[in-house]
């Protein structure tokens, strides 16, 4: 590959395909009409903090009416507004009727404060009016607009005896610069001085984890909520149409305009986002420019002859080649036509209405256009969060919709660039990603110890026909002890969240590129210790100890159910059994096993079972990580650019610290032991030289130890 011509990598970067069975369990409805994730939302509707963390698609929308008219009918609140980052997220919030289906009200909206406009001191007016008592019950507003309420105002007890739900709650931080996070904490404070009678939150986010490394809430007011976990793992399975997923890296060189072409497919529903003007992506390219080119290269695709023009009806730009028609919204403009173009992808009714979407800085999130079947986005966006919510652009459920795919088109570093530096971060980033994907999308696992108890502490658990069945599985694992129940719940609850944070420590992200130097298994157990004991500051050392653990079991699970999804299955049943848990017929295997299967697979409650005898916990807790995206990397770069990554990267290299020192301390031992000598600080084996660090470290530590020692035996002997 060379510098003056734009290629994309042989194989996409972290290819994964995703399967899904769609049973249909996500959108089948109860009898008040609510769908699974919206049910177990209703479960927790008394909460004054409730925290959603569900994916794009699952109906937090409707969640949240349900909630929000069941407070208003009781009396709990008095008044319900919801806060949308922007304003073409609001159609999802208008009028709904929702008694026909079974619910005791319909959802109407008083006022909408979402309108076409700008935000205005005007709407701010409005809703200080409306938290004052006036104009009925229900509002809808944007982040700025609450936020500029609350800045207006400076009086939390504005918001007494009012719901307010935040929908996207990711773009709320625990930084002190935060305005919505310095809101949400004024709330939940509030709380603790009067009690019910102080503000109701509702809180809701497709991806909680933030790619800052700042949290979205300090963990001490995260406690205070009461969470309702819905995964994307649960909600693509129990769709209807959608089947196969696909996530997907590419490499180019050169300008992204040059190769983006090569990522297009003009048959597929696709929405295209393009890089920021002053991102480094976008290499000084005028944004109506590159929307020009997109069209170009898409025209050129389908015909030399290709003219566009524009429909005075709807905006779209009509591109037409070899008798095709496409219709493209173009959402980059930010002159008044889209305002009309916003409005005509409201009206859009069915698949055949518009074909591809450019945008910038909209669609990302909340913007429900089902036929979306591709995801194309250029240059890594920044945050996990983001990331995740594009990838929900194209995972709607939809009639004729088998396969859906996200694809991210990351440029490659040049050999002889001198921004080298911050190429290698988003290359790293993009790494995160795919491995953190291939985590969201696995089933959920419980854990239990032995046969017979449901939980680890032995405490029996619900049994028979009338026990509860989710798209979770509970495993055994033999031979473990007893595991604190704190533990297990903050790695069943919180297991993506934690991961995120593990995937962009920047200890994680210079091991993955060098994990040669580096005994990758001690430096994950350091950050994943150091991100649990963050994230649960009141966590007791054992605890920590035992959430760990698990963290390693549960990464290990997600890996090999990614790798190999027919190992989930039913080993060793009984007829009897195999009655009770019956498995879908299509692409799965329903063969028993051979031996015995206590300890060997999930059990009871779940329809769903693994084989651990074919996985052993020792291979469950092998920290692959790194090694899997160092794989990747020399499978898509030259060997030049990966010289180059390792020189830029040492410099960005972790430092010993005492823990991990004393954690190498055993190897150092057993490397004197087997060689005859010393670990040598100038050996060609990274490795090597890392136990050779830590042997100086700790007797570094020891010198300054016998020297303070001794310096206070000798003051003990003056004062004498």
């Amino acid at each position: 590959m060379n510098d003056e011509t734009a290629t994309t990598a042989q194989n996409s970067l972290g290819s994964t395909t995703l399967q899904y069975e769609a049973t249909g369990a996500s959108k089948s409805t109860n009898d008040l009409g609510m769908r699974a994730m919206q049910a177990r939302v209703w479960d927790k509707r008394d909460a004054q903090h409730l925290l959603v963390k569900s994916p794009p698609a699952s109906g937090k929308s409707r969640a949240a009416m349900f909630v929000g008219l069941e407070k208003l009918r009781t009396s709990a609140t008095a008044r319900v507004v919801i806060a949308v980052p922007e304003r073409s997220i609001g159609a999802s919030f208008r009028d709904t009727a929702l008694a026909q289906h079974g619910f005791h009200s319909d959802w109407q909206l008083d006022v909408d404060l979402c309108t076409i406009g700008s935000e205005t001191g005007r709407k701010v007016d409005e809703l200080i009016s409306f938290l004052n008592g006036e104009g009925g019950n229900t509002a809808l507003c944007t982040h700025s607009t609450l936020r500029s309420a609350y800045a207006k105002t400076n009086d939390v007890s504005l918001f007494d005896r009012t719901l307010v739900c935040v929908d996207e709650l990711h773009h709320a931080s625990s930084d002190e610069n935060s305005r919505l996070g310095n809101l949400l904490r004024g709330l939940i404070d509030r709380a603790g001085e009067v009690g019910s009678d102080a503000a109701h939150i509702l809180a809701m986010t497709g991806s909680y984890f933030r790619g800052d490394g700042t949290a979205v809430l300090h963990p001490e007011d995260e406690a205070r909520f009461e969470k309702v976990i819905y995964t994307y793992y649960e909600q693509l399975n129990g769709y209807e149409h959608l089947k196969t997923l696909r996530i997907n890296f590419r490499f180019y060189q050169g300008k992204y305009l040059d190769a983006i072409g090569e990522a297009l497919d003009p048959n597929l529903k696709t929405i295209v986002h393009i890089p920021h003007v002053g991102s480094t992506e976008a290499g000084g390219v005028n944004k109506m420019f590159a929307v020009d080119a997109i069209v170009d290269a898409i025209g050129d695709r389908l015909g030399e002859n290709a003219t566009t023009t524009l429909d005075p009806a709807t905006g779209f730009v009509h591109l037409s080649a070899g008798g095709k028609t496409l219709r493209i919204a173009n959402l980059v403009d930010d002159s008044a036509d889209r305002d009309q173009v916003l409005s005509s992808l409201r009206a859009v009714q069915g698949r055949e209405d518009v074909d591809v979407i450019i945008a910038l800085g909209m669609a990302k999130e909340g913007f429900d256009w089902v036929w979306c079947e591709h995801v194309l986005t250029v240059g890594y966006r920044g945050s996990l969060t983001e990331v995740v919510q594009i990838i929900g652009r194209a995972t709607r459920d939809a009639p004729g919709k088998e396969e859906a795919q996200f694809t991210n088109l990351v440029s490659a570093p040049f050999a002889k660039d001198e921004a080298i530096t911050r190429a290698v971060n988003d290359m790293l980033k993009a790494i995160s990603v795919s491995l953190l994907m291939e985590q969201v999308m696995a089933p959920v696992f419980k854990f239990r110890t032995h046969k017979g108890a449901d939980q680890f502490d032995g405490t029996p658990g619900e049994q028979g026909d009338d026990a509860p069945v989710t798209n979770a599985g509970e495993i055994e694992i033999v031979g473990m002890p007893e595991i604190n129940q704190e533990a297990v719940e903050a790695i069943e609850t919180d297991f993506n969240d934690l991961f995120a944070d593990v995937q962009s420590d920047p200890r994680t992200l210079t091991v993955m590129i060098n994990p040669d130097d580096h005994h990758t298994d001690v430096m994950y157990d350091l950050v994943v210790t150091d991100v649990i004991k963050k994230r649960y500051p009141s966590f007791s050392d054992a605890q920590v100890e035992d959430a760990v653990g698990l963290f390693g079991v549960r990464a290990g699970l997600g890996r090999e159910v990614a790798k190999d999804p027919s190992i989930i299955q039913t080993p060793g049943m009984s007829e009897g059994e195999q009655a009770l848990f019956e498995m879908p017929e299509q692409g799965t295997d329903t063969q028993a096993s051979d031996g015995p299967n206590a300890g060997d697979r999930f059990v009871q409650q779940a329809k769903r079972f693994i084989n651990v005898r074919e996985l052993q916990v020792d291979l469950l807790g092998g920290r692959r990580d790194f090694d899997d995206a160092y794989e990747l990397l020399s499978k898509e770069l030259s060997e030049e650019l990966l010289a180059r990554l390792h020189g830029e990267v040492r410099a960005l290299k972790v430092n010993m610290t005492q823990e991990e020192a004393e954690r190498l301390y055993d190897r150092v031992k057993e490397f004197i032991a087997r060689e005859s000598r010393e670990p040598n600080l100038n050996a060609p084996n990274g490795r090597e030289v890392r136990l050779a660090e830590a042997l100086a470290f700790l007797r570094k530590l020891s010198r300054e130890k016998r020297a303070a020692m001794a310096g206070a035996d000798m003051q003990g002997a003056s004062d004498a």
